[in-house]
C-alpha cells in the first residue's frame, strides 16, 4: 500500500534530491542491509556487503526519476531492486568456483561449542552430501534449486533470470526434486 510518506519522499527527490537521498537512507538502510546480508553472507565480506548497500542506494537515487508508485511502495521497489542485484552479485562471485559455500565447513568452528558436537558434525556431513547431490543434478536443475531454496527466488523470477518459460522451470524443478530424493535417500525415481 502506498503511503503518504512515499509520495512525500518521491516529491522530495525532485525538490531537494540530496535531502531525498538522506531521507531514503535514514528510513531504509537497515531494511536494505538485512536483505543484502541474507543473500550475500558467506559469499561476500562484511565490507563488500556494506559497499553493495551503498551502491544500491546510489543506483536507486540515480534512477529516482523512474520511480513509479503505482507499481508499489518505495520499500517494495527497494526490496525487489536489492534482491535482484544481490542475486546477480552472488552469481558473479561464485561463478567458476568449484563449490558454493552454503555453510561453514571448518571443523574447528563446529567444535568451538562442545555442546551437541556429534549433532553438529552430522548436520555438516548432511549438508555436504546435499550440496554434492544438488551439484550432481547439473545445469540448469542445480541452478534452479539454488535460486529457489537458497536465494529465495520464485519460479517466475527464476524463469526470467534463466530466460526460460515458467512452465519449463516448474517441470525442471519438480523433476530435480524427484532426482534429489532419489540421490539422497535411494527412493525410487518415478
Amino acid at each position: 500500500m502506498i503511503g503518504d510518506s512515499d509520495e512525500k519522499l518521491a516529491a522530495l527527490f525532485f525538490i531537494d534530491p540530496q535531502q531525498g537521498y538522506v531521507e531514503l537512507a535514514n528510513k531504509y538502510l537497515g531494511f536494505v542491509y538485512k536483505i543484502a546480508y541474507s543473500k550475500l553472507f558467506g559469499t561476500c565480506s562484511k565490507e563488500d556487503i556494506e559497499e553493495f548497500v551503498c551502491d544500491i542506494f546510489y543506483e536507486f537515487y540515480c534512477n529516482r526519476d523512474k520511480i513509479n508508485l503505482e507499481k508499489g511502495s518505495i520499500k517494495a521497489l527497494l526490496a525487489v531492486f536489492t534482491k535482484r542485484r544481490a542475486i546477480n552479485l552472488f552469481y558473479k562471485k561464485t561463478k567458476g568456483q568449484e563449490s558454493i559455500s552454503l555453510y561453514d565447513n571448518n571443523l574447528q568452528n563446529i567444535l568451538i561449542d562442545n555442546e551437541n558436537v556429534e549433532q553438529r558434525i552430522l548436520e555438516a556431513e548432511t549438508k555436504t552430501k546435499l550440496i554434492a547431490a544438488v551439484k550432481a543434478l547439473g545445469s540448469p536443475d542445480c541452478e534452479i534449486l539454488i535460486r529457489k531454496h537458497y536465494l529465495g527466488q520464485t519460479l517466475r523470477e527464476i524463469s526470467i533470470d534463466l530466460n526460460m518459460k515458467v512452465k519449463t522451470v516448474e517441470k525442471r524443478y519438480e523433476r530435480a526434486l524427484k532426482k534429489l530424493r532419489y540421490i539422497i535417500g535411494g527412493v525410487e525415481n518415478e
